[in-house]
């Protein structure tokens, strides 16, 4: 019997443990990506990234990618309800979210953004 019982207790012992990591692994990096929100007034977009909400983060992200002058990427967090997000995000939605089609949603916003910029 006493071994018995040294064995459940150890046995119980075990999955408090397994069940103390599951609760940490599931709060482990538990933010969202972007964290603040810029907002450019002229936008040359080169890629974008689009991140669904997660078990961490309760808001779609999108993250842009820009080249500057200089030749440096900029990574850049836009609010989806912005007037850039909501475009860009309208437009992954209308190509069913394929990535071998983003092109089309960066050609369609910087040519937007080009003629609205020159006039």
């Amino acid at each position: 019997m006493g071994l018995s019982q040294r064995n459940c207790a150890l046995l119980l012992v075990f999955v408090a443990a397994v069940c103390i990591e599951f609760y940490q692994a599931q709060h482990v990096g538990g933010r969202c990506k972007c964290l603040s929100f810029s907002r450019p007034k002229k936008i040359n977009i080169t890629d974008f990234q689009v991140f669904e909400k997660w078990a961490g983060c309760d808001r779609i992200e999108l993250i842009l990618s820009r080249i500057n002058p200089d030749n440096t990427t900029v990574e850049l967090c836009m609010h989806p309800r912005g007037k850039i997000g909501v475009k860009i995000l309208n437009c992954w939605e209308s190509i069913n979210k394929e990535k071998s089609r983003k092109m089309e949603c960066i050609d369609r916003f910087n040519g937007v953004e080009e003629k609205t910029s020159e006039d």
